[in-house]
């Protein structure tokens, strides 16, 4: 059964998320990515067992409101946290954008935070691909019917058109991103990425030397497919042993 949306306030902005209280002195808070909502979480709900955060980013869909960028983002997590009375053992899982969220909520509240799972994260060094390499890696990460398909989604999980979620599309937030996905060294990393998504994260990477990183590369998954119900059964494969051993 899906819980009813709770709200803070951030600077007049209101924040909408769901909270599932399991009793658990662990708490699993959901990051979605850029043009999707935190619907695309729900199938994993019934396999954890701990508290469950679950946040709608503002800007899409829910939470409206005008250029966020990622201070407001790390902003919000910490007032959601404070108003449910969470103070320890939380444990981020991000999807594409939200990776980059989580890893700067991580870096800042690292006492919070005892885990950062990363679904796809996307790429560091975006800035250095260059714009036809980015049209291209583009079309192989998310394939040709991508955006034909995200607004069928988009509709079918939260009533929303497809324009109305572009509030959160911003120059200087693409530029964050870019720059500043360097990733924690103050928790645990996890890093499950797909097998055929150049434009996002890939090992080579020099930050994964750290050694805090855990990063599974998986062949079946390209960056949009983390979105599809066909591959809820893979990500759960990968993702649930980490929320295990938490």
């Amino acid at each position: 059964m899906q819980q009813p949306l709770k709200k803070v306030n951030n600077k007049d902005h209101p924040v909408y998320y769901q909270f599932i209280d399991k009793k658990s002195d662990k708490t699993v808070v959901f990051l979605h990515g850029l043009f999707s909502s935190s619907a695309i979480f729900r199938h994993f709900l019934k396999f954890i067992k701990m508290n469950v955060v679950l946040v709608e980013l503002r800007g899409v869909v829910y939470s409206k409101c005008k250029r966020p960028y990622l201070k407001n983002y790390v902003e919000d997590i910490k007032l959601i946290l404070d108003k449910e009375k969470i103070n320890k053992g939380v444990i981020l899982i991000g999807y594409s954008l939200g990776c980059t969220i989580a890893n700067a909520f991580a870096e800042k509240h690292c006492k919070l935070v005892e885990k950062a799972i990363l679904l796809a994260p996307i790429n560091r060094k975006l800035k250095d691909i260059g714009r036809r390499k980015i049209v291209k890696n583009i079309h192989s990460a998310f394939g040709k019917n991508f955006f034909r398909k995200w607004k069928e989604y988009i509709q079918r999980e939260n009533g929303w058109s497809l324009w109305k979620i572009f509030g959160l599309f911003n120059f200087k937030l693409l530029k964050e991103v870019c720059e500043e996905t360097v990733f924690t060294n103050k928790c645990k990393i996890v890093i499950i990425n797909g097998g055929r998504a150049g434009l996002f994260f890939n090992n080579k990477d020099g930050q994964l030397r750290l050694p805090n990183i855990f990063y599974k590369e998986v062949k079946q998954l390209d960056h949009y497919l983390f979105l599809s119900k066909s591959r809820i059964r893979i990500i759960q494969k990968h993702l649930l042993p980490h929320l295990a051993t938490a």
